[in-house]
């Protein structure tokens, strides 16, 4: 049902889609990345993107099923690791609540059609090499198999896999049997985590060469442009701290406040202490959300903001006491980490989710904790009973608030992506109406190119992108590449540029052409005439969508 109600509806259009489309069809059709084709991150995502794409067809759709296929295998990675922190009820309740929370999730975060594929491989990677390494069951051959999934997390994203071995030492570290054993796992997993990811880089840098591969693509993430490095701070939130430090304490007291009230109406009745532990510590708490939000403090990322300070108590416990302890470290450390991209204010939106995977398994491992608190047995049963009652309902909520979030999206498909991509109106109309207008107007081996990233416009329009750059925003077209792009522009001279910009979520807007990409700008209306296709801006920010043709008069001066 919710894949039905949803369907189509679980990206931007716009926004980073297109460019997630493009590299792999791109490499489907022969190219080589990094050497043709510019991309940041490791190779793993596009080219298993481009696999499916051989066996299916290039389009949205087989996007969307190579998209379903790995948020499956997450699934299954995810609860193999819950299982390693709670037991097998909690283990199934808790990856029903990642469908609809995290793989069903609105704005481009989520598994299916997103931006962040590369991220969601990266999880579930790390996932299943946790899985290997800290299990029950020991044997010569985990490391090295934990080791090879590390790897490949870092095949993903070079972030992940790091953060994803530096958390794995510490969980064997945690769980010992000693500091030399620990080490001795900790050796064998790094090394075959090395040799796997160079094995498979050393050929692309053969390749590419060591200019392409290191200071134009950015796989190490080293070096990277003043522009993402300043964006990325702004993203991270910490200049509304104050705000942030609140959303935390709001998020965190919500859920654990949650937590004790199931605790009270369970064991009110077979254990009178609890009333007076929990009621009075409740009643504060209420307040003081109570109180926050009658002023008006932000609440809206409840469903969210609370993986930081869970992660950091999963950290603290895990270090303190159980059996379960070494996972315990692994997910919070992870979590912790990989929220840093977005550390306060976390909302519901793209790069929340793969995080959220190891907060889910954190929190499981914590509630798992407090309910073994009890010491006796009877009343730990009936605990379990009434969390997993609270939990399931949990789930069906928030089935039914997804649902009910995507009922009411007035969204409409977009013209030549089967029903996968959809716009509001008036940009669905502009799309379709920029498609029809460069099929008509170009030769279908005619090049575009789309600034700074509406990249589904190649696909509507069935013509490639010839340059190896394939997305414009700021940082991606910086003053380091601009020449580069410049460059290939005049040698490729492709039949159409389309400028189709739209407010980048950074304060304030950076606009193509005025905050970055001057130059870039000023050659592409010295040497194409740029028409409004539609009769007014689809974007609610005022940009209009512009064509642009090769001009025919005489003023066609060279680069």
């Amino acid at each position: 049902m919710l894949y039905l109600v949803s369907r189509g509806k679980w990206t931007d259009a716009i926004i980073d889609i297109g460019s997630e489309w493009m590299w792999p069809d791109a490499l489907a059709r022969g190219d080589v990345l990094y050497r043709d084709v510019i991309y940041w991150f490791g190779p793993f995502t596009p080219y298993f993107h481009a696999a499916f794409f051989r066996l299916f067809g290039s389009s949205f759709a087989t996007l969307a099923l190579a998209g379903a296929v790995a948020s499956a295998f997450t699934l299954v990675a995810l609860h193999a690791s819950l299982r390693l922190v709670t037991e097998r009820v909690e283990s199934l309740l808790w990856t029903a609540l990642a469908i609809p929370l995290l793989v069903f999730m609105r704005f481009s975060g989520g598994g299916i059609l997103g931006m962040g594929y590369r991220m969601w491989h990266a999880a579930a990677f790390t996932l299943a090499a946790f899985c290997v390494a800290l299990g029950p069951r020991r044997t010569r051959w985990q490391p090295w198999a934990a080791g090879a999934l590390i790897g490949m997390a870092s095949l993903c994203r070079v972030d992940w896999g790091l953060m994803g071995f530096a958390a794995m030492v510490a969980g064997l570290v945690r769980r010992g049997p000693s500091f030399r054993a620990a080490a001795g796992a900790a050796l064998a997993t790094g090394s075959a985590a090395a040799a796997l990811f160079l094995g498979a880089m050393i050929p692309f840098l053969a390749a590419a060469g060591p200019s392409a591969f290191l200071m134009e693509s950015f796989v190490f993430l080293v070096g990277l442009p003043a522009e993402t490095r300043k964006s990325g701070l702004a993203w991270m939130g910490l200049d509304r701290w104050q705000w942030g430090v609140w959303s935390w304490i709001y998020s965190a007291g919500t859920w654990l406040s949650a937590y004790w009230i199931v605790e009270i109406v369970v064991l009110r009745r077979s254990d009178a202490r609890v009333m007076a532990r929990r009621l009075l510590p409740l009643l504060v708490a209420l307040g003081i959300l109570a109180c926050g939000a009658a002023v008006g403090s932000r609440t809206g990322s409840v469903l969210f903001s609370w993986i930081p300070p869970v992660c950091l108590a999963a950290i603290v416990v895990g270090v303190r006491r159980g059996r379960r302890g070494s996972a315990l470290v692994a997910f919070g450390l992870v979590g912790l980490l990989g929220s840093v991209r977005r550390i306060v204010d976390l909302g519901d939106f793209g790069y929340v989710a793969p995080p959220t995977l190891f907060a889910l398994a954190a929190a499981a491992g914590l509630i798992r904790t407090a309910v073994h608190g009890h010491r006796r047995s009877a009343l730990r049963l009936r605990l379990e009973g009434g969390l997993r009652i609270a939990l399931a309902t949990l789930v069906a909520g928030v089935f039914l608030i997804r649902s009910l979030q995507y009922t009411v999206d007035l969204r409409v498909p977009i013209q030549g992506t089967r029903g996968f991509l959809t716009a509001l109106p008036a940009r669905a109309a502009e799309l379709d109406a920029l498609a029809r207008a460069i099929r008509s107007s170009t030769p279908p081996d005619g090049g575009l190119v789309v600034f700074p990233d509406a990249s589904v416009l190649n696909f509507l329009a069935d013509r490639r992108n010839p340059l190896r750059d394939k997305l414009y925003v700021a940082g991606y077209l910086r003053s380091g590449s601009e020449d580069r792009i410049l460059g290939e522009l005049s040698r490729r001279s492709p039949a159409a540029i389309v400028i189709l910009d739209r407010p980048d979520g950074q304060e304030p807007t950076r606009v193509f052409g005025v905050d970055y990409g001057r130059r870039t700008r000023e050659w592409l209306e010295r040497r194409y005439e740029l028409r409004p296709v539609a009769g007014a801006a689809a974007d609610p920010a005022g940009f209009p969508a512009l064509l642009g043709l090769p001009r025919t008069d005489r003023y066609n001066p060279r680069p």
